[in-house]
């Protein structure tokens, strides 16, 4: 069966766990989780998908990520422009602040974007960083709702690359890629706007060089020894073809990862429709005109977060993401001309 075919709802079986496990949905807090029932063990056990457990999700503020190497004067490197103009849940003080701060160690100068997308704003700019752009603030409400970029700013956006500019692109799972359609549409990607995951341990998803999962490029490379990246996790997310233009993959889902398709934010159980994501794209690079983009379906691998009531490292500051710091910063230097 190719990729993107849609295949029937299965009885999902534990990776970790001896018995069978069946799901149904409830929601909680406004927010659905899953929940399970160990029938071998018996009883009933809660296990909710990370994102369900968003109400107690916090910015780990002890976690600070290493710059061995500092490339930039602090006081004249390149200006990068964090947007927060579009009800984006990550910002700079807040789910984005670990990713602030490591640009900050580098040298770059990070700025936030509080209006519209402008040619005029964008200027004298060298990055832009746009991650889950939304067009009104309830995720719920956003998935029936419009684009969250308007027609000029997603044209003004292109021509500044086009010219010369850079581009990060966060597009998280459903309901993100609804609400960055034309944009996305424009640089020739198509994504499931559902939730790619293992549905049988909604672990994170571990891209790994041995495996060719974690692509061959510059920004897997970086300068030396050093830098080189063997592997990359993410937590959750959505899955992406370019079906408009040449890219080279960054993270490939190898097989066992489904995109499950709910009618509702979260509402993921055994009866929900599923499209097989084998050879799809978590994260991909290109350049569009004298322009550097790089995409990601996945927000969570540039968080530091603590998780639920135990804490649970989830992003840069999980053992499992032990990589993802230097993954992201040799992605701006990639995008910023620092790697070829």
């Amino acid at each position: 069966m190719a990729p993107g075919d849609v295949v029937a709802p299965v009885r999902c079986r534990s990776r970790r766990r001896s018995g069978r496990r069946s799901a149904d949905v409830r929601v909680w807090s406004g927010f659905v989780a899953v929940a399970v029932s160990i029938q071998a063990v018996g009883g009933f056990r809660f296990v909710p998908p990370l994102s369900a457990q968003e109400p107690r999700v916090l910015v780990d503020s002890a976690f600070t990520p290493e710059v061995t190497d500092p490339k930039f004067d602090p006081r004249t490197g390149p200006r990068v422009l964090l947007d927060e103009a579009h009800h984006n849940l990550y910002s700079n003080v807040g789910y984005y602040r670990a990713l602030s701060a490591l640009l900050d160690k580098d040298g770059y100068r990070v700025e936030v974007l509080g209006n519209p997308i402008t040619s005029t704003r964008l200027s004298d700019v060298d990055l832009v960083v746009i991650a889950n752009a939304l067009p009104v603030p309830d995720q719920a409400a956003s998935d029936t709702l419009g684009p969250a970029l308007t027609t000029e700013e997603v044209h003004a956006l292109l021509a500044w690359v086009r010219g010369g500019g850079n581009l990060l692109l966060f597009v998280d799972h459903r309901p993100y890629a609804h609400a960055a359609a034309p944009l996305l549409d424009a640089l020739g990607l198509t994504f499931t706007d559902g939730y790619a995951l293992d549905y049988q341990t909604w672990d994170p998803l571990v891209f790994r060089r041995a495996d060719a999962t974690l692509g061959g490029h510059p920004i897997t490379e970086g300068r030396n020894d050093g830098e080189r990246v063997d592997s990359v996790a993410t937590f959750d997310g959505d899955a992406f073809r370019a079906t408009g233009r040449e890219v080279v993959p960054l993270l490939r889902f190898g097989e066992g990862i489904d995109s499950f398709q709910p009618d509702r934010l979260w509402a993921i159980g055994d009866s929900t429709p599923h499209i097989r994501v084998a050879g799809w794209l978590q994260g991909a690079a290109f350049t569009l005109g004298e322009g550097r983009v790089v995409v990601f379906g996945e927000s969570g691998l540039a968080v530091a977060q603590l998780v639920g009531p135990n804490r649970r490292p989830r992003g840069m500051n999980a053992p499992v993401g032990r990589q993802n710091a230097q993954f992201l910063l040799n992605t701006v230097h990639w995008l910023t001309r620092v790697l070829p």
